[in-house]
């Protein structure tokens, strides 16, 4: 019996080493490095282009000082950080090169954006048309103590607000701002629950893991099977009809299509899980709808 306890006790103690070893692990892993961006000024309103017909890909213009051109960032904030893609820049003045860092700064309407040390993506070219030549990617970084405005009924964004918009102020409600992810608390089927808003996934309604798909889908709905890259991950996606509706505060969103995704590591999905969150959101979801952020007292407003 001695025996026994001391080989439960040593078996207890090596448990309680590993998940303390597995947290520490995952918190690091996902925890971003320090906010390197240095942003001055409210944006005004910034006109969107959406790419794909679904509209697959959020993008925003952004312009050098003393350069005419006209280039773009996808606004995804499902990266921790704004960054570059290593091809598309080589032969922008404006940006200099460095230990693999980026130097620049740009303006995004009226809002200046700079830093010496952004990330650069090794990304091929850019296959969409000559006329849109895309850069990189404005992520989560430029919501960080910032208030921002997603205006998709305008179709268009406004960053570093100095105050609240009017319509928003009554419908502000509670969200986490965790390790630069937004995760949005909602009521779906009569329970209360997680999400992630990922404005990367533009062209889904609702992402899920397998199970949360089989229990959301409509009975007997036809599955759309479509494969797509998300950086360098190949993703296989598998839509079908939903017919729910998840509660934010006093707005009622439709949620039309389910998505179920293969492709992401176990690594992602164990985490997602995890963490209790249902699933991701896409801008397709909140299309007839506005989005203020505020990140400063993590207060957040989904308006029609």
């Amino acid at each position: 019996m001695k025996l026994f306890k001391k080989l439960a006790l040593g078996f207890l103690a090596i448990l309680v080493l590993i998940l303390v070893g597995g947290y520490i692990y995952f918190d690091q892993k996902f925890t971003p490095e320090k906010n390197y961006l240095t942003v001055k000024n409210e944006s005004g309103n910034i006109p969107i282009t959406w790419l794909g017909n679904d509209k697959n890909v959020l993008l925003l213009p952004i312009h050098f000082p003393g350069n005419p051109e006209t280039y773009y960032l996808q606004f995804d904030t499902g990266s921790p950080y704004t960054v570059f893609y290593s091809d598309p820049i080589k032969n922008i003045e404006e940006i200099s090169i460095n230990d693999e860092k980026a130097k620049t700064a740009f303006f995004v309407g009226k809002t200046e954006i700079s830093s010496n040390r952004f990330k650069i993506f090794n990304k091929g070219k850019n296959e969409e048309k000559d006329s849109i030549k895309i850069l990189g990617t404005i992520g989560a970084d430029i919501l960080e103590n910032r208030k921002t405005l997603i205006n998709f009924k305008s179709n268009q964004v406004v960053f570093n607000l100095n105050q609240i918009p009017k319509e928003s102020k009554n419908q502000l409600f509670d969200f986490k701002f965790r390790k630069r992810k937004i995760i949005i608390p909602g009521i779906l089927k009569g329970e209360e629950r997680k999400f992630l808003y990922d404005s990367g996934t533009s062209a889904y309604e609702l992402l899920t893991y397998k199970e949360e798909w089989q229990s959301l889908k409509s009975q007997n709905s036809k599955i759309n099977i479509e494969k797509s890259q998300s950086w360098n991950n190949v993703l296989t996606t598998y839509t079908t009809d939903c017919n729910e509706n998840i509660q934010f505060k006093n707005q009622q969103i439709p949620v039309k299509k389910v998505t179920y995704v293969e492709g992401f590591s176990n690594l992602q999905f164990s985490m997602m899980k995890y963490s209790g969150m249902t699933g991701m959101l896409g801008n397709k979801i909140f299309l007839n709808s506005n989005i203020f952020i505020d990140c400063v007292d993590k207060k957040i407003a989904i308006t029609d």
